[in-house]
């Protein structure tokens, strides 16, 4: 392999070396719970987030099974 070459390899690693840093530095921008703080304040004073975090609650809690019926199968 001549010189020309390895200098043009050498180019694109460097190039893409530096944009998987730049990725990387996009995606963790900050600290999870940061983020999760700033995300959650985004919406505090929003009804309709509040009302289909509401929903999507009731509706997880629609798909866990009753405590008293599995109880009560067991007896």
């Amino acid at each position: 392999m001549s010189s020309r070459e390895i200098e043009k390899r050498l180019i694109a690693l460097e190039q893409e070396i530096a944009h998987l840093k730049a990725d990387k530095a996009i995606a963790n921008h900050g600290h999870p719970v940061q983020t999760l703080e700033r995300l959650h304040n985004t919406f505090e004073d929003d009804e309709p987030f509040r009302e289909a975090t509401r929903l999507g609650r009731k509706w997880r809690e629609s798909q866990r099974p009753a405590a008293s019926k599995s109880k009560a199968k067991r007896r």
